[in-house]
């Protein structure tokens, strides 16, 4: 865990990110917030679920979704808590998590993420004009390494949150956060419910195995009464994960005992009517692109040209 740039940060009175860019005009209402404890909220919009959970005196986020929602999620956590976010914590690099960052920065003391996650943003904010840029993550966990597990809890009056990275899995940064008192937990896109899972192998050095290896131990050791929030899809529990699991283990042995097949033709000998809760999108993840994953022969979704 590297804490000394933050900490030397605060003690000097230093800004921790450039100035914000303006917030864009608010879109539709579009939010829905689902209350999951006294301390934890799951928030829907556009892109990743986001996590709110609330201590006595302050709050930590999880995941910002897109820059133009910035207004309407701000609507919506008012409407839970008046208490400041403190932390804001980053499941992992996508823009659809943390597209909202920059405009949340200056709202928060720092943003928490692995470190594979601040190098990919920052790789990706070279290519944009300066004023684009801010909200990279500060306090970071972890290492380039992504094999090497890393955690980091936080205690804050009233509400304790741990944070883990296990693997690379969907991606090399990805962070699964827990609220042990709550029996609730946010796993990022370690999780996808209602739509095929998206293993970035191309861009973001993921892994189908670590992803079948994290969800396996996770579902190893989770309460019964655990309250779950999905990268994508709807809350679900511990009963949805084990069939997650099975899921992503049923996809490994299916090619496992076809070698040499194409994923075309896995795709189409795999029994996806047993499988009804994952769901292919045409632009997105296909059985093909999954397949592709599944193999180590493809990015793991559609290519736009």
């Amino acid at each position: 865990m590297r804490t000394l740039p933050l900490f030397l940060a605060l003690a000097l009175g230093a800004p921790l990110v450039a100035q914000a860019p303006a917030a864009p005009a608010a879109p539709a209402k579009i939010h829905k917030v689902e209350k999951l404890s006294d301390r934890a909220y799951a928030i829907f919009g556009q892109g990743g679920n986001i996590g709110l959970f609330v201590g006595d005196q302050e709050a930590v986020l999880v995941d910002t979704q897109f820059a133009r929602l910035v207004p309407g999620l701000f609507e919506a956590i008012a409407s839970v808590t008046d208490k400041p976010i403190r932390f804001l914590v980053n499941t992992h690099h996508h823009g659809d998590h943390v597209g909202g960052n920059a405009l949340v920065a200056s709202k928060v003391q720092a943003i928490i993420a692995h470190a594979n996650v601040r190098r990919r943003m920052e790789a990706e904010q070279a290519k944009l004009d300066p004023a684009q840029r801010g909200g990279l993550p500060t306090l970071l966990l972890g290492e380039k390494d992504s094999a090497k597990p890393a955690r980091l809890d936080l205690r804050l009056p009233g509400l304790e949150v741990h944070i883990v990275h296990r693997s690379a899995a969907h991606t090399d940064g990805d962070l699964i956060l827990g609220l042990p008192g709550d029996r609730v937990m946010h796993l990022g896109d370690l999780m996808f419910l209602g739509m095929l899972p998206f293993i970035d192998a191309k861009d973001g050095a993921g892994s189908f195995k670590g992803l079948v290896d994290t969800v396996a131990w996770l579902a190893s050791w989770i309460p019964e009464d655990v309250k779950v929030i999905p990268g994508h899809g709807p809350l679900c529990g511990k009963k949805e994960v084990l069939r997650y699991r099975d899921f992503l283990k049923a996809l490994q042995a299916h090619a496992a005992a076809r070698p040499g097949t194409s994923s075309a033709d896995l795709a189409a000998s795999f029994d996806v009517a047993a499988w009804p809760e994952w769901k292919p999108t045409a632009t997105f993840v296909t059985w093909e692109t999954l397949f592709d994953a599944v193999t180590e022969r493809g990015p793991g979704r559609v290519v736009r040209p």
